[in-house]
């Protein structure tokens, strides 16, 4: 069984991802870690851990990360316009009963890799911030990597490719 990490900032695209892995018989999550990106960090935590509780998957933690980019402004346009004004306008979700992990997602980035017995994947389905600042603050990580996943995104073009 494969072990995995996903880092995301959930809107619609990043809901169906987490559902599709939480179900994945040949993988195991670790954690979900979240990021500031189609909306900000409190909604995209908020988020990860609403989809997660509708469909289930109490056992599943989330560890909120970085807020903005790692070396200039955020970018402002986030997706309001497509993923509603808390990124994951839609049908109703309940709020989550699951809480959310103290430990930073970068501290458990950072963590998780140098303790695994085994390489561990990265998916990574909104921007890479946690992923820059963990390699930057802890270069060793890069040997229990694995490999990484990611889900491209475009800003000013439509849709993700």
């Amino acid at each position: 069984m494969k072990k995995v990490i996903i880092d995301c900032d959930p809107g619609h695209d990043d809901a169906i991802a987490l559902l599709m892995a939480a179900r994945a018989e040949e993988i195991e999550i670790l954690g979900v870690t979240t990021v500031s990106g189609n909306s900000e960090l409190h909604n995209t935590t908020r988020n990860a851990r609403r989809i997660l509780d509708f469909a289930g998957y109490h056992d599943i933690d989330v560890y909120a990360g970085c807020n903005r980019p790692m070396s200039r402004e955020p970018f402002r346009l986030t997706g309001a316009a497509i993923h509603g004004e808390d990124g994951l306008g839609g049908p109703y979700i309940p709020d989550p009963a699951t809480p959310i992990r103290e430990e930073h997602a970068v501290d458990f980035l950072i963590n998780t890799l140098r303790s695994a017995e085994e390489k561990t994947i990265l998916i990574v389905t909104g921007p890479m911030t946690n992923i820059a600042t963990a390699l930057e603050k802890a270069p060793d990580i890069r040997e229990r990597i694995d490999r990484i996943v990611i889900m491209g995104g475009a800003v000013i073009e439509p849709g993700n490719i």
